[in-house]
C-alpha cells in the first residue's frame, strides 16, 4: 500500500522547507522531497538578503557571513559611485548552512524528509519517487505544493503556467579578497549584462561571488568569462554555476489539489532577482493555507484561492513596482545610464540613497525622492520619456 501524506512539498530549498514547516505546524502530515542533498544547489544563490530576511525565513544567524553597508556602482562608461549607508543594509549568507537549518526546523516540526529523491511522475494523486540508486516508491497526498523552481514539474503536472520571463544567470566563486569587506559591487552596461546587471559580493574569507544575469538567448557564461578577465574581479576559480531567474509572477498559482510557491510561482524581486525574502513571505502563506484546506477537507480551486489572494496582497504592489522598474532598466541605453549616474553622484542624491535605500522595497526610496521635488525632477527628467513615473511609484 502506498504511504499517504496530507501534503507533499516538492523542492527542498529554503522556500520548500519553510512551506513544509508551516504546513506541519498547522497539524497535517507533510513530506518534503529534494532531488539533491540537504543543502540543494547552494552555489547558484548569491545569498544577499536584507537584515529583515532572517526573521521572515525563520533562521538564526548561523549562516551569516558578512554584513553589507554599501557598495560601488559602475556605469557603462566607467563612472564609479560609492554608496555608504550609516547602518547594515544587507547580509551575505552561506546558502548551504541556511538550507540545512531550515530543513532541520521542518524536521523538528514533524516533516518527513526525503533527499536524493526525484518526484519523477504524478498521476491521480500518486507521486512516483525515484532515488539516486534507481529505487522507486509511490506516495499519495491530498495536496501537492511545487517549490521546485522556475521549470516546475508540479506546474506541468497540473497545467499551471510558467513565469512569463526568464533571465539566465551565471556565477563564479573565486578566491580573491574584495576591495572592501562590507561593500558589494554592481556593474551596468550592454556589454556587461544587457537588460540587467553584474555583481561582485564578498563571501567567505578571501572569496567573492561574481555573477550576472541576461535575457534568454544571450550567453551569460560568455559574459561572465569576459567579466572574470577584468583585473578587478579576477581570481582563482573555485566553482562556476548557472541557473534561471524568473521575472514576473505566474497568472495562476493554484488549482484543485496543487499550489506553486517561490521560483515556481515567479515570487522573486524583479529589481534584483532575489527569491528568498518574497519567497519566504509567500511560503508561510502556502503552508498555512495548505494545512487549513486539508483539515477542512476542501482542496478545490475555490478553497485554495485564498493563498493567491493573500500572497498577492502581501507582495503585489511592490512586485508590480519592481516589474515596471525592471522593464525601465531594460530599455535604458548605456548613455541613459551614464546620465543617471551623473545625477546619483550629486551629494544630496547620494545622501538620500544612503539613508533610504532598501533592497526589499525600492519603492520606498522612490517615494522619498517624490517628497523632495528638486531631487525628484533631476531623475524624472532623465527617465520620464521611457515610462510613467506615476505608474512606477504606485506599481499600477
Amino acid at each position: 500500500m502506498n504511504k499517504r501524506y496530507d501534503i507533499i512539498v516538492i523542492g527542498g530549498g529554503p522556500i520548500g522547507a519553510i512551506t513544509a514547516r508551516y504546513a506541519a505546524e498547522g497539524g497535517v502530515r507533510v513530506l518534503l522531497v529534494e532531488r539533491k542533498d540537504r543543502g540543494g544547489e547552494s552555489e547558484n544563490c548569491t545569498g544577499l538578503v536584507s537584515p529583515r530576511a532572517l526573521a521572515v525565513l525563520g533562521a538564526s544567524q548561523r549562516s551569516l557571513l558578512r554584513q553589507i553597508t554599501g557598495g560601488y556602482l559602475h556605469s557603462p562608461s566607467g563612472i564609479e559611485i560609492s554608496i555608504a549607508a550609516p547602518e547594515t543594509k544587507a547580509l551575505v549568507l552561506n546558502r548551504h548552512i541556511l538550507t540545512c537549518e531550515l530543513i532541520d526546523r521542518a524536521a523538528a516540526a514533524g516533516v518527513d524528509i526525503r533527499i536524493h529523491t526525484e518526484a519523477s511522475r504524478y498521476e491521480g494523486g500518486i507521486i512516483e519517487l525515484t532515488t539516486q540508486n534507481g529505487i522507486t516508491d509511490k506516495v499519495q497526498a491530498s495536496l501537492i505544493i511545487g517549490a521546485d523552481g522556475p521549470r516546475s514539474a508540479v506546474a506541468r503536472w497540473f497545467s499551471l503556467p510558467s513565469p512569463p520571463k526568464m533571465l539566465v544567470a551565471a556565477q563564479a566563486i573565486i578566491d580573491r579578497t574584495p576591495r572592501r569587506e562590507d561593500f558589494v559591487e554592481i556593474l551596468f552596461g550592454k556589454d556587461i549584462a544587457p537588460g540587467f546587471f553584474a555583481w561582485a559580493v564578498p563571501a567567505e574569507a578571501g572569496r567573492m561571488r561574481v555573477g550576472l544575469a541576461a535575457p534568454a538567448g544571450i550567453s551569460a557564461q560568455n559574459l561572465l568569462d569576459r567579466l572574470l578577465q577584468d583585473r578587478r574581479f579576477s581570481g582563482t576559480l573555485v566553482a562556476k554555476t548557472n541557473g534561471l531567474i524568473p521575472i514576473g509572477t505566474v497568472d495562476r498559482t493554484c488549482t484543485t489539489g496543487a499550489l506553486l510557491v517561490g521560483d515556481a510561482a515567479g515570487q522573486t524581486k524583479p529589481t534584483s532577482g532575489g527569491g528568498l525574502y518574497f519567497g519566504g513571505l509567500c511560503a508561510r502563506i502556502a503552508g498555512e493555507v495548505g494545512a487549513q484546506a486539508v483539515l477542512s477537507g476542501d482542496l478545490s480551486f475555490a478553497a485554495l484561492r485564498s493563498y493567491e489572494r493573500r500572497w498577492r496582497k502581501e507582495i503585489g504592489v511592490d512586485h508590480k513596482f519592481g516589474m515596471v522598474a525592471h522593464h525601465t532598466l531594460a530599455r535604458l541605453s548605456d548613455d541613459d545610464i551614464d546620465r543617471i549616474f551623473t545625477v546619483i553622484n550629486r551629494p544630496a542624491v547620494k545622501d538620500l540613497i544612503e539613508q533610504e535605500g532598501d533592497i526589499d522595497y525600492p519603492r520606498h526610496l522612490a517615494k522619498a525622492f517624490l517628497q523632495r521635488p528638486a531631487l525628484w525632477l533631476q531623475l524624472a527628467a532623465l527617465i520620464s520619456p521611457l515610462g510613467s513615473w506615476e505608474r512606477i511609484l504606485t506599481g499600477k
